[in-house]
């Protein structure tokens, strides 16, 4: 008895049969199984050894799954048809994938990909810098389209150091998925999150933007974010301008989102625009704060060149429909804090001094006045927002409303 055998004993009785069965109709396929062309037999075991059978124990290392099913012989011979698939197949494109993936038929060569990438991953001869462009495009479509127990330790590797390709594939792969009407866009979140990938956003953010016909609003936001934050935005604003004419005025949770981005980057064209839109729709209004705020908090390096003048009419639009307000806790709420960081980046603008006087003249920020005043003449710029938030605080400027049923929501 083999020591694996010894191990997994339980297991290797309970295959017993499905071994038998395997030796008595793949060895005489040993030749094509070892070159990678007998595909279905080489699918299945790739099945097994990336965890997608559910009777065979996920805690038995994958490489291992394989001998539970098949002698020694067959084993090695299906380890070399992996390589042999891994380098010298040609692999279906991110067109083929996506669509396989959205007619729920998935092509048995990519199960086979993945188990080979997973399988060689720590060998200098298949390293992912010397894998073919075709082999490492379909991978990282197969890595999304494909759903397997397995980690694929790899990814990270080709994420690192295979850029190029990298945004190559997922352009092609969620263009077409755009394109079949399909709002999940798997493998974005991960891209355009993580600062160590701007490289790769910065190539694939604007063209799945310039391509979107429709999404979920969460979606275009952190699109619209991330191109805010790493894109060109002369480009960004050609197709904010594009997608004005597009997008449905009638719904406000992504038509602002596309108004808000064209007005960060040209408040002067579309300062007008943006208050005669939202009037006084809290339905409109609400969306514009969140993402205003979400995308002046994200500006590290003061990509948008923010002025006071900007900040002066996001406020006349914005604040004076939210009166500040405790949450039932007796904290300033969200929205009035979110309030608070436009007039904390107005504050620290360094032409404010007219923005704020040009404020203070208007007759519905009436409520607001202690706090233009605190802006002129305590100079909070030199701090933090929570400083500002807390000093604000402490000098009673903010004048909250105490009910709960209050609250405007």
């Amino acid at each position: 008895m083999s020591s694996l055998e010894s191990k997994y004993a339980a297991d290797f009785q309970q295959h017993e049969v499905t071994r038998i069965d395997n030796d008595r109709n793949l060895l005489p396929k040993l030749d094509a199984i070892r070159a990678g062309e007998d595909i279905e037999s080489l699918e299945r075991f790739a099945k097994a050894y990336l965890g997608m059978y559910l009777d065979i124990d996920n805690n038995i290392p994958p490489q291992e799954r394989i001998v539970i099913l098949a002698n020694p012989a067959l084993a090695g011979a299906i380890q070399t048809g992996f390589a042999a698939v891994l380098t010298q197949a040609r692999f279906p494109d991110e067109i083929q994938i996506a669509d396989a993936m959205m007619n729920e038929q998935p092509l048995a060569v990519g199960y086979i990909l993945l188990a080979a990438l997973d399988l060689f991953a720590e060998d200098p001869e298949y390293a992912v810098t010397t894998l073919p462009a075709n082999t490492v495009r379909s991978a990282i479509c197969f890595h999304y389209a494909a759903k397997t127990e397995i980690q694929d330790k790899w990814f990270t590797q080709i994420l690192e150091q295979r850029q190029d390709d990298v945004a190559q594939a997922l352009t092609a792969f969620w263009h077409q998925l755009i394109l079949r009407d399909c709002d999940h866009l798997p493998g974005l979140y991960r891209i355009i999150s993580d600062p160590h990938y701007d490289d790769i956003s910065r190539r694939v953010v604007l063209p799945v933007l310039a391509s979107l016909q429709q999404c979920r609003k969460g979606v275009l936001r952190d699109l619209l974010h991330a191109a805010l934050r790493i894109c060109d935005h002369d480009e960004l604003l050609r197709i904010s301008e594009a997608a004005l004419e597009q997008w449905n005025r009638a719904d406000p949770s992504r038509y602002i989102l596309w108004l808000a981005t064209a007005f960060l980057l040209q408040p002067q064209h579309y300062a007008m625009h943006l208050a005669d839109y939202c009037g006084h729709s809290k339905e409109k209004l609400l969306p514009l704060l969140d993402f205003s705020v979400l995308a002046l908090q994200g500006d590290r390096q003061d990509r948008l060149a923010l002025t006071a003048q900007t900040c002066a009419q996001l406020l006349r639009v914005i604040a004076v429909k939210f009166a500040p307000q405790l949450d039932r806790y007796g904290n300033l709420s969200d929205i009035t804090q979110k309030v608070m960081y436009l007039f904390y980046r107005l504050a620290i603008a360094t032409d404010a001094d007219a923005a704020v006087h040009g404020l203070a003249q208007v007759r519905v920020m009436k409520l607001y006045k202690d706090i233009l005043a605190f802006i002129r003449e305590q100079a909070p710029h030199a701090a933090g927002f929570d400083a500002f938030l807390a000093r604000l605080q402490d000098a009673g400027a903010i004048k909250t409303r105490k009910k709960w049923s209050d609250l405007g929501h």
